[in-house]
């Protein structure tokens, strides 16, 4: 077998894809380029398709990966110039490595996520609206209700959220660039911050801008690993 990992962009109409439907457009993407994919084995299989992070239905990103297993070499270009002619408009690769040894799952290495969420603020109460999100570093805890399917819980998200700026782009909009924990160790979600906002605002879009890997100061891309 031969590995790869793949960054790839989901931008457009196809932040409201899910992760399983992703996974699926990758699939058929894989098939109509006639890459030589390997398959699990047992009565199902499946293509050998491992994928990071899920991000959130509404969310677009420039900078998520998957992990593929091949049954032939391809140049990295190769891989690129095969796959983004069959894929979708708003999906594309953006980058393709060859992965000598065998690496970690992506979901065992990515303790790190950036985005930058863009809302749309009145301009009378802007400085107030602004000042809000800044005080959110301040505190010594952030509560959110979480619910899932054993029930619903009072999370402490403040240990999560690493960093977050401000900056007003135009009179009635406001960027938030933030940086925060997900994975085992976490999973800051944007969105609940923007419910702690007492002030109505309006979200443009968020952007998942960066994953990485980052441990006693030291920052690594997934594409490092390989």
């Amino acid at each position: 077998m031969v590995e790869y990992r793949l960054r790839f962009s989901k931008e457009a109409h196809f932040k409201f894809l899910s992760h399983l439907e992703l996974v699926k457009t990758f699939e058929r993407a894989l098939r109509r380029a006639e890459i030589a994919v390997a398959y699990s084995e047992g009565f199902h299989p499946h293509p050998q398709l491992s994928f990071g992070p899920a991000l959130a239905v509404g969310l677009s990103s420039i900078d998520e990966y998957f992990d593929l297993e091949l049954l032939k070499e391809y140049t990295p270009e190769e891989l690129m110039s095969r796959l983004n002619p069959v894929l979708p408009s708003g999906l594309q690769v953006t980058a393709v490595r060859r992965c000598l040894n065998h690496v970690k799952p992506l979901n065992a290495i990515i303790n790190r996520a950036a985005y930058i969420v863009e809302l749309s603020v009145d301009a009378a109460i802007m400085p107030e609206i602004t000042a809000a999100f800044e005080a959110l570093l301040n505190r010594t805890e952030i509560l959110v209700t979480r619910t899932n399917k054993n029930g619903t819980k009072t999370v402490d998200i403040r240990p999560w959220l690493h960093n977050l700026k401000t900056e007003i782009v135009a009179e009635t909009k406001l960027q938030l660039r933030l940086t925060g924990e997900i994975g085992s160790g976490g999973n800051l979600r944007p969105e609940e911050l923007l419910d702690l906002i007492t002030h109505p605002v309006e979200v443009l879009n968020i952007v998942r801008v960066g994953l990485w890997h980052e441990q006693d100061g030291i920052v690594k891309k997934p594409l490092d690993f390989c």
